[in-house]
């Protein structure tokens, strides 16, 4: 124990929690701020307890949630009263954060999500809930792993086999991972599977022949539509659910923005760093 008392470590961890204390002491308000706990906030400590837990707390638990509580709110107290806020990236953040979630709140309340905005904000977009473009397709594939030059390789099996049926051209091409039919399969996937530069082509290749060369991150591709189904705009009633999200989504954007942009007001940007472009500072300074 005495060697443990003589140890500088100890000495200095020591002389921390004393300077913290007579700081956290010289910085304190003459009156003493109470913790209140209310009942909304035991209702709150006894819900997070029944979510975790599948039940609710019984009187000791919720005492030590109470104490948990109280000890949080003291040492949060005290931490702001030390200003240890200051220059943390973490709680800068969080902040910012909450204040972007009450602008949430506020766009929600400002233009709710009501069926007369939902529609209107429906006939404003129709042209973003557009279907894409449907296919059933066939395709077999030709690779530079296989092939010298495999653009060639696919127009020479086009123009000999050109005229088979689907079945008839299905062991033409490489060994290829994806499916040699591809049933009812909309751009979107085309778009993942294949790239845009593929799926773009099909839009206005004709329905009932083998087509081609297609190029693809692949390689080069035959296909042959054997239907193709064209981008049509649904009802309100199909896509409500997605115009509810999209309309939530724009307008707690906007709101945000408007806030943002009104709270802007009440500062003056200063940018004193010499290592920036005076266009770019500019360009911030005013971005009010």
């Amino acid at each position: 124990m005495k060697k443990l008392i003589k140890e500088p470590l100890v000495h200095f961890f020591l002389l921390g929690i004393v300077l913290f204390v007579i700081y956290s002491q010289v910085n304190k308000n003459d009156s003493e701020q109470d913790i209140v706990i209310d009942n909304a906030d035991i209702a709150h400590m006894a819900e997070l307890w029944r979510m975790q837990w599948q039940r609710p707390p019984t009187s000791e638990e919720l005492q030590g949630l109470i104490e948990k509580y109280v000890n949080q709110e003291v040492l949060y107290r005290e931490a702001l009263r030390m200003n240890l806020d200051h220059n943390d990236e973490i709680v800068k953040r969080r902040l910012a954060q909450k204040m972007e979630f009450l602008g949430q709140d506020l766009s929600g309340l400002v233009a709710p999500a009501s069926e007369e905005n939902l529609k209107a904000y429906f006939e404003d977009h129709k042209k973003d809930f557009e279907t894409p473009y449907r296919y059933t397709l066939y395709q077999i594939l030709f690779t530079e792993d296989n092939h010298v030059n495999p653009l060639e390789k696919a127009k020479n099996v086009l123009q000999k086999y050109g005229l088979s049926d689907t079945q008839g051209m299905q062991d033409k091409g490489d060994v290829f991972l994806l499916n040699y039919k591809l049933k009812d399969t909309d751009a979107f996937y085309l778009n993942r599977e294949f790239g845009e530069q593929f799926t773009k082509q099909l839009e206005e290749l004709p329905v009932g022949q083998w087509i081609g060369p297609i190029k693809s991150g692949y390689g080069v591709h035959l296909v042959y539509l054997e239907s193709k189904t064209p981008p049509s705009i649904p009802s309100f009633a199909e896509v409500k659910d997605k115009v509810k999200r999209e309309y939530e989504y724009q307008m707690e954007q906007e709101g945000q923005e408007a806030i943002l942009k009104a709270l802007r007001e009440n500062y003056k940007v200063r940018i004193t760093a010499d290592n920036l472009e005076k266009a770019t500072i500019d360009e911030i300074a005013q971005n009010k």
